[in-house]
């Protein structure tokens, strides 16, 4: 097998409860969250929240109670298709804009900062 396909993202961040109410209370995502100790390894230990999915194959999405260092100033990318209605929600709860919905080679797109500074953006498939 090839090496390259990403199915893992973890995200550290400053306050769970607050990226609790971004990524599943306002964008929908499926985190469910679990507090457990396995050693002392920061990245699968502790207060967090996480989803899987497959979708040929196997990913992994999480977002961690901070140690130390919070994750700031990268891009996440997420597929929808209700950009319109993802926008009006996310405008609306007052998180900042990068940009609006605007059409793309490869679809609608729309950028926002989540809680802790991160770009976290949404395509919708030109043919969703």
């Amino acid at each position: 097998m090839a090496t390259g396909a990403l199915m893992l993202v973890v995200v550290e961040v400053e306050d769970l409860d607050r990226a609790l109410a971004f990524y599943r209370d306002l964008l929908g995502l499926p985190l469910k969250r679990d507090d457990h100790a396995i050693g002392q390894d920061r990245w699968i230990s502790g207060d967090h929240a996480a989803t899987s999915w497959r979708d040929g194959r196997f990913l992994h999405f999480a977002l961690y109670k901070s140690k130390g260092a919070v994750t700031r100033d990268v891009q996440l990318g997420f597929a929808t298709d209700e950009l319109d209605a993802l926008h009006e929600r996310i405008a609306a709860a007052g998180h900042t804009v990068d940009h609006p919905p605007r059409d793309e080679p490869w679809g609608r797109t729309a950028r926002y900062r989540d809680p802790d500074g991160n770009s976290v953006s949404f395509t919708q498939a030109a043919d969703a």
